[in-house]
């Protein structure tokens, strides 16, 4: 098991602590069982925020389909993950 940092935008800060599943652009490693460590990023600042949450990953499955986050060649080099979390 293993810890990963990412960020979270404000506007989903609060919206995905509840969520039982997430996409995420698979260019990293990840694992049943490893924890993402998630950190409200504020891009109008480029800062954090402070607040965070942790999440335990119960699955991970790498799909390719496009979204409003990531470029169609992202998708390409990377796929993405479609996580689920334990509750």
């Amino acid at each position: 098991m293993k810890i990963i940092e990412k960020k979270i935008w404000p506007d989903m800060y609060d919206k995905d602590i509840e969520l039982t599943v997430d996409f995420r652009l698979a260019d990293f490693d990840l694992h049943e069982g490893d924890q993402i460590l998630f950190r409200e990023w504020n891009p109008q600042t480029e800062q954090y925020t402070g607040r965070s949450y942790v999440k335990t990953v119960k699955q991970a499955i790498i799909c390719k389909s496009p979204t409003r986050y990531w470029t169609q060649e992202q998708m390409e080099e990377h796929g993405m993950y479609l996580i689920e979390w334990e509750k």
